[in-house]
């Protein structure tokens, strides 16, 4: 699979998935802007992409800002040229029971993880629509999109919207040759899993003998599977929610 030639834009590209996502488009031949809410964080996910000998920019930008996406993509089309394949990956998670949740945990919540791939998308949609180009968007959902966890109203709800939208979207944009898709991650191997274990709002042990596989997955997993739907082997496939769990969905037994 090789995406030389394209220009991608990453949200959330400091770490974690969505620098995983970045590294490895760069690997399969992209260009990469990088994305987070401070310059300083993505250029931690610039460097590597440099020494591949690809191009690549660090971008600072809240993606539930209308202004601040519109700047990102006019500067990462300035820097690099104008976007081909949009991974909108930047996304928070909040673990509180729902009588215990403030109205602002559901708006930070849902500003960032819906709102934001509305607005991001809209934008790099517009931008092809009116180069008569066609594109690739992807989302990064969840199982928690389409399996009910306690404790995460605001997150599931997110997700679900996301999953939701991808498939409005890629009806719409299917004309103008823009393929929408999603990777529902399962638990992967982050920042903010180990982050949630150390407060013990979860059980990495009790997850790994849930998960068929026997183990969390890593970035570089969902980052695979977007790199395959970002290019051309894909060029059928739109408005699909991947799912890389290690079969969590699938095993039914309790």
């Amino acid at each position: 699979m090789t995406l030389h030639g394209k220009i991608a834009l990453v949200t959330g590209a400091s770490r974690g998935i969505g620098r995983e996502i970045a590294l490895a488009l760069a690997h399969a031949g992209a260009d990469v802007a990088c994305v987070a809410t401070r310059e300083e964080n993505a250029a931690h996910t610039v460097d590597p992409i440099l020494r591949l000998g690809r191009r690549a920019c660090a971008i600072a930008a809240r993606v539930e800002r209308p202004s601040d996406v519109a700047a990102m993509v006019e500067r990462a089309g300035r820097e690099l040229g104008p976007i081909d394949i949009l991974v909108n990956n930047a996304g928070i998670p909040t673990v509180r029971p729902v009588v215990d949740m403030a109205e602002g945990d559901w708006d930070a919540v849902l500003d960032v993880n819906a709102k934001g791939v509305f607005l991001c998308s809209q934008a790099v949609a517009r931008q092809l629509i009116a180069r008569k180009s066609p594109g690739v968007i992807l989302q990064i959902g969840s199982i928690s999109g389409i399996n009910a966890f306690p404790d995460r109203l605001a997150y599931c709800a997110s997700k679900a919207a996301v999953h939701h939208m991808t498939k409005v979207m890629a009806a719409e944009w299917a004309v103008h040759g823009i393929r929408v898709n999603c990777v529902a991650p399962g638990y992967i191997h982050s920042d903010i899993t180990a982050g949630l274990a150390e407060q013990g709002l979860l059980d990495l042990a009790a997850l790994r003998r849930r998960i068929p596989q026997g183990e969390l997955g890593q970035g570089r997993d969902v980052a695979q599977a977007a790199v395959y739907l970002a290019g051309d082997g894909a060029r059928y496939v739109t408005g699909s929610v991947l799912v890389v769990d290690g079969g969590w969905l699938a095993y039914g037994f309790v």
